[in-house]
Protein backbone atom coordinates (compact mmCIF):
# COMPACT_ATOMS: atom_id res chain seq x y z
CA UNK A 1 0.00 0.00 0.00
CA UNK A 2 1.35 3.20 -0.82
CA UNK A 3 1.20 5.11 2.84
CA UNK A 4 1.03 2.84 5.51
CA UNK A 5 1.08 5.99 7.96
CA UNK A 6 -2.78 6.59 7.06
CA UNK A 7 -4.30 3.57 7.40
CA UNK A 8 -2.96 2.26 10.85
CA UNK A 9 -1.42 4.80 13.83
CA UNK A 10 1.49 3.64 15.89
CA UNK A 11 1.98 4.77 19.80
CA UNK A 12 4.91 4.64 21.72
CA UNK A 13 4.73 3.72 25.70
CA UNK A 14 5.59 6.01 27.77
CA UNK A 15 8.48 4.04 29.80
CA UNK A 16 10.50 3.47 26.36
CA UNK A 17 11.99 6.98 27.80
CA UNK A 18 13.99 8.27 30.59
CA UNK A 19 11.01 8.64 33.39
CA UNK A 20 12.81 12.36 34.37
CA UNK A 21 11.51 14.10 31.08
CA UNK A 22 9.00 16.84 31.28
CA UNK A 23 5.56 15.79 29.35
CA UNK A 24 6.89 18.70 27.17
CA UNK A 25 10.15 16.87 26.42
CA UNK A 26 8.41 13.72 26.59
CA UNK A 27 5.94 14.45 23.81
CA UNK A 28 8.27 16.23 21.20
CA UNK A 29 10.10 13.51 21.24
CA UNK A 30 7.66 10.95 20.53
CA UNK A 31 6.58 13.29 17.60
CA UNK A 32 9.99 13.66 16.36
CA UNK A 33 10.75 9.61 16.33
CA UNK A 34 7.76 9.52 14.04
CA UNK A 35 5.62 7.95 16.47
CA UNK A 36 1.54 8.97 16.12
CA UNK A 37 0.54 9.15 20.43
CA UNK A 38 1.91 8.55 23.21
CA UNK A 39 0.50 5.65 25.64
CA UNK A 40 0.54 6.79 29.44
CA UNK A 41 1.83 4.35 32.65
CA UNK A 42 0.04 4.47 35.50
CA UNK A 43 2.28 1.82 37.43
CA UNK A 44 2.79 1.19 40.83
CA UNK A 45 4.81 3.94 42.17
CA UNK A 46 3.75 6.50 43.97
CA UNK A 47 4.59 9.84 41.55
CA UNK A 48 2.60 7.67 38.88
CA UNK A 49 -0.64 7.08 40.96
CA UNK A 50 -0.64 10.54 42.17
CA UNK A 51 -1.10 11.29 38.82
CA UNK A 52 -4.84 10.32 39.24
CA UNK A 53 -5.06 13.49 41.92
CA UNK A 54 -4.17 16.40 39.78
CA UNK A 55 -6.36 19.34 39.85
CA UNK A 56 -7.78 20.11 36.92
CA UNK A 57 -5.39 22.79 36.51
CA UNK A 58 -2.79 20.78 36.29
CA UNK A 59 -4.88 18.62 33.67
CA UNK A 60 -5.45 21.79 31.34
CA UNK A 61 -1.98 22.58 31.53
CA UNK A 62 -1.29 18.76 29.87
CA UNK A 63 -3.81 19.14 27.13
CA UNK A 64 -2.14 22.64 26.35
CA UNK A 65 1.04 20.70 25.93
CA UNK A 66 -0.35 18.13 24.03
CA UNK A 67 -1.93 20.55 21.67
CA UNK A 68 1.28 22.88 21.30
CA UNK A 69 2.97 19.90 20.60
CA UNK A 70 0.87 18.19 18.02
CA UNK A 71 1.20 14.86 19.56
CA UNK A 72 -1.79 13.33 21.61
CA UNK A 73 -1.87 10.64 24.44
CA UNK A 74 -4.65 8.53 23.73
CA UNK A 75 -4.16 5.30 25.94
CA UNK A 76 -3.21 4.71 29.73
CA UNK A 77 -1.78 1.23 30.65
CA UNK A 78 -3.00 0.42 34.32
CA UNK A 79 -0.54 -0.79 35.24
CA UNK A 80 -0.99 -0.16 38.82
CA UNK A 81 -3.69 -3.03 39.04
CA UNK A 82 -0.53 -5.39 39.81
CA UNK A 83 -0.27 -3.37 43.70
CA UNK A 84 -4.27 -3.27 43.53
CA UNK A 85 -5.72 -5.74 41.75
CA UNK A 86 -9.23 -6.32 41.49
CA UNK A 87 -9.71 -10.10 42.97
CA UNK A 88 -7.80 -9.02 45.56
CA UNK A 89 -9.55 -8.92 49.25
CA UNK A 90 -6.91 -7.26 51.50
CA UNK A 91 -6.73 -4.44 48.41
CA UNK A 92 -10.64 -4.65 47.00
CA UNK A 93 -11.31 -1.15 48.53
CA UNK A 94 -8.72 0.47 47.11
CA UNK A 95 -8.26 -1.15 43.73
CA UNK A 96 -12.46 -0.25 42.65
CA UNK A 97 -11.49 3.45 44.15
CA UNK A 98 -8.27 3.56 42.00
CA UNK A 99 -9.64 2.62 38.51
CA UNK A 100 -12.52 4.79 38.90
CA UNK A 101 -10.30 7.46 39.46
CA UNK A 102 -8.58 6.50 36.07
CA UNK A 103 -11.51 6.41 34.85
CA UNK A 104 -12.56 9.99 35.66
CA UNK A 105 -9.25 11.14 34.65
CA UNK A 106 -9.12 9.78 31.01
CA UNK A 107 -12.38 11.35 30.63
CA UNK A 108 -10.94 14.61 31.69
CA UNK A 109 -8.00 14.43 29.27
CA UNK A 110 -10.46 12.75 26.50
CA UNK A 111 -8.68 9.38 26.28
CA UNK A 112 -10.54 6.93 25.22
CA UNK A 113 -8.83 3.59 26.03
CA UNK A 114 -7.33 2.08 29.74
CA UNK A 115 -5.74 -1.14 29.45
CA UNK A 116 -6.32 -2.91 32.61
CA UNK A 117 -4.14 -5.71 32.91
CA UNK A 118 -5.15 -9.05 33.51
CA UNK A 119 -4.39 -9.83 37.02
CA UNK A 120 -7.20 -11.58 39.15
CA UNK A 121 -4.19 -11.10 41.47
CA UNK A 122 -0.59 -10.88 41.62
CA UNK A 123 1.36 -10.68 44.57
CA UNK A 124 -1.03 -12.78 45.97
CA UNK A 125 -2.09 -16.77 45.91
CA UNK A 126 -4.71 -16.78 43.02
CA UNK A 127 -8.33 -19.49 43.74
CA UNK A 128 -11.79 -19.71 42.61
CA UNK A 129 -12.10 -16.84 44.74
CA UNK A 130 -9.95 -14.17 43.87
CA UNK A 131 -11.11 -15.21 40.37
CA UNK A 132 -14.87 -14.61 40.92
CA UNK A 133 -14.19 -11.54 42.94
CA UNK A 134 -12.25 -10.23 40.03
CA UNK A 135 -15.09 -11.01 37.80
CA UNK A 136 -17.68 -9.54 39.74
CA UNK A 137 -15.34 -6.27 40.55
CA UNK A 138 -14.25 -6.20 36.50
CA UNK A 139 -18.93 -5.83 35.88
CA UNK A 140 -19.45 -3.04 38.18
CA UNK A 141 -16.01 -0.70 36.79
CA UNK A 142 -17.19 -1.72 33.38
CA UNK A 143 -20.66 -0.10 34.38
CA UNK A 144 -19.16 2.90 36.07
CA UNK A 145 -16.56 3.44 32.94
CA UNK A 146 -19.43 3.07 30.75
CA UNK A 147 -21.33 6.33 31.99
CA UNK A 148 -18.63 8.19 31.67
CA UNK A 149 -17.73 6.54 28.25
CA UNK A 150 -13.80 5.41 28.41
CA UNK A 151 -13.85 1.95 27.32
CA UNK A 152 -11.64 -0.79 29.82
CA UNK A 153 -9.73 -3.28 27.49
CA UNK A 154 -7.97 -6.32 28.86
CA UNK A 155 -4.26 -6.65 28.23
CA UNK A 156 -2.88 -10.16 28.10
CA UNK A 157 -0.87 -11.13 30.11
CA UNK A 158 2.20 -13.57 31.53
CA UNK A 159 0.28 -15.58 34.13
CA UNK A 160 -1.96 -17.83 33.40
CA UNK A 161 -5.06 -16.79 34.04
CA UNK A 162 -5.29 -14.25 31.71
CA UNK A 163 -2.24 -14.96 29.15
CA UNK A 164 -4.15 -15.22 25.99
CA UNK A 165 -7.13 -13.40 24.14
CA UNK A 166 -9.30 -16.65 24.72
CA UNK A 167 -8.97 -15.94 28.24
CA UNK A 168 -9.55 -12.27 27.88
CA UNK A 169 -12.80 -12.95 25.99
CA UNK A 170 -14.04 -15.34 28.84
CA UNK A 171 -14.68 -11.92 30.67
CA UNK A 172 -15.50 -9.95 27.89
CA UNK A 173 -18.24 -12.44 27.04
CA UNK A 174 -19.49 -12.59 30.77
CA UNK A 175 -19.71 -8.51 31.05
CA UNK A 176 -21.13 -8.06 27.90
CA UNK A 177 -21.04 -4.55 27.50
CA UNK A 178 -19.27 -2.24 24.56
CA UNK A 179 -17.03 -0.93 27.13
CA UNK A 180 -15.16 -3.78 28.07
CA UNK A 181 -12.80 -4.83 25.05
CA UNK A 182 -9.57 -6.76 24.51
CA UNK A 183 -5.81 -5.14 24.52
CA UNK A 184 -3.74 -7.86 23.66
CA UNK A 185 -0.24 -8.04 23.82
CA UNK A 186 1.34 -9.96 21.27
CA UNK A 187 4.48 -10.63 22.96
CA UNK A 188 2.80 -12.21 25.93
CA UNK A 189 0.53 -14.61 23.20
CA UNK A 190 3.56 -15.18 21.85
CA UNK A 191 4.70 -17.19 25.10
CA UNK A 192 1.26 -18.72 25.81
CA UNK A 193 0.31 -20.25 22.69
CA UNK A 194 1.72 -22.57 19.59
CA UNK A 195 -0.98 -20.54 17.28
CA UNK A 196 -0.64 -17.02 18.01
CA UNK A 197 -2.99 -16.30 14.87
CA UNK A 198 -5.75 -18.46 16.27
CA UNK A 199 -5.69 -16.79 19.50
CA UNK A 200 -6.12 -13.53 17.96
CA UNK A 201 -9.22 -14.58 15.96
CA UNK A 202 -11.08 -15.66 18.87
CA UNK A 203 -11.37 -11.70 19.61
CA UNK A 204 -13.31 -10.91 16.70
CA UNK A 205 -14.55 -7.82 16.68
CA UNK A 206 -13.67 -7.01 20.51
CA UNK A 207 -9.60 -6.00 19.97
CA UNK A 208 -9.93 -2.16 20.60
CA UNK A 209 -5.47 -1.85 20.24
CA UNK A 210 -2.41 -4.41 19.98
CA UNK A 211 0.89 -4.12 21.91
CA UNK A 212 3.30 -4.80 19.96
CA UNK A 213 6.06 -6.30 21.98
CA UNK A 214 8.89 -8.50 21.15
CA UNK A 215 9.45 -11.52 23.47
CA UNK A 216 11.72 -14.78 23.54
CA UNK A 217 10.69 -17.80 24.89
CA UNK A 218 10.09 -17.59 28.25
CA UNK A 219 11.34 -13.64 28.95
CA UNK A 220 8.54 -10.92 28.73
CA UNK A 221 10.35 -7.71 29.01
CA UNK A 222 13.35 -5.82 27.28
CA UNK A 223 13.85 -8.17 24.41
CA UNK A 224 15.32 -5.87 21.55
CA UNK A 225 13.33 -5.83 18.00
CA UNK A 226 14.14 -8.86 15.88
CA UNK A 227 16.08 -10.73 18.24
CA UNK A 228 12.48 -12.62 19.91
CA UNK A 229 10.17 -15.18 18.49
CA UNK A 230 6.90 -12.77 17.67
CA UNK A 231 5.98 -13.24 14.31
CA UNK A 232 5.21 -9.51 14.02
CA UNK A 233 4.11 -9.42 10.38
CA UNK A 234 1.59 -12.80 10.57
CA UNK A 235 0.40 -11.06 14.10
CA UNK A 236 -0.45 -7.47 12.45
CA UNK A 237 -1.99 -9.22 9.53
CA UNK A 238 -4.31 -10.94 11.49
CA UNK A 239 -5.19 -7.82 13.65
CA UNK A 240 -5.74 -5.53 10.55
CA UNK A 241 -8.10 -7.97 9.31
CA UNK A 242 -10.38 -7.76 12.44
CA UNK A 243 -10.51 -3.63 11.59
CA UNK A 244 -7.20 -3.32 14.60
CA UNK A 245 -6.30 0.11 13.54
CA UNK A 246 -4.05 1.28 16.54
CA UNK A 247 -1.10 -0.45 18.19
CA UNK A 248 1.44 0.90 20.48
CA UNK A 249 4.93 -0.27 20.47
CA UNK A 250 6.29 -1.79 23.96
CA UNK A 251 9.66 -1.35 24.94
CA UNK A 252 11.49 0.09 27.93
CA UNK A 253 14.20 2.92 28.34
CA UNK A 254 16.68 0.72 30.41
CA UNK A 255 19.66 3.62 30.71
CA UNK A 256 21.03 3.74 26.82
CA UNK A 257 22.87 6.50 26.33
CA UNK A 258 21.40 6.58 22.68
CA UNK A 259 17.87 6.16 23.63
CA UNK A 260 15.84 8.75 21.37
CA UNK A 261 18.14 6.67 18.21
CA UNK A 262 16.58 3.38 19.78
CA UNK A 263 13.07 4.76 20.04
CA UNK A 264 13.41 5.82 16.01
CA UNK A 265 14.64 2.43 14.84
CA UNK A 266 12.03 0.61 16.85
CA UNK A 267 9.85 3.09 15.38
CA UNK A 268 11.03 1.90 11.75
CA UNK A 269 11.30 -1.71 12.71
CA UNK A 270 7.72 -2.00 13.33
CA UNK A 271 6.82 0.05 10.40
CA UNK A 272 8.61 -2.64 8.20
CA UNK A 273 6.66 -5.33 10.01
CA UNK A 274 3.29 -3.68 9.05
CA UNK A 275 5.07 -3.23 4.85
CA UNK A 276 5.25 -7.33 5.05
CA UNK A 277 1.84 -7.95 6.65
CA UNK A 278 -0.01 -5.51 4.68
Amino acid sequence: MANLNRIYRLGVYEKAMPAELDWKLRLSIAKDCGFDYLEMSIDETDERISRLDWSDDELFELLEIQKEIGLPIETVCFSAQRKFPLGSEKWEKEAKELLEKGVLFAKKLGIRIIQLQGYDVYYEETSEVTRERFYKNLEEETMFAAMHGVTLALETMETDFMNTVEKAMYSVTRVNSPYLQVYPDIGNISNAVEDVIDDIKRGMGHISAAHLKETAPGIFREVKYGSGHVDFPAAIMQLYKQGVRRYVAEFWYTGEENWKEIAEDNRKFLHRQFEKAL
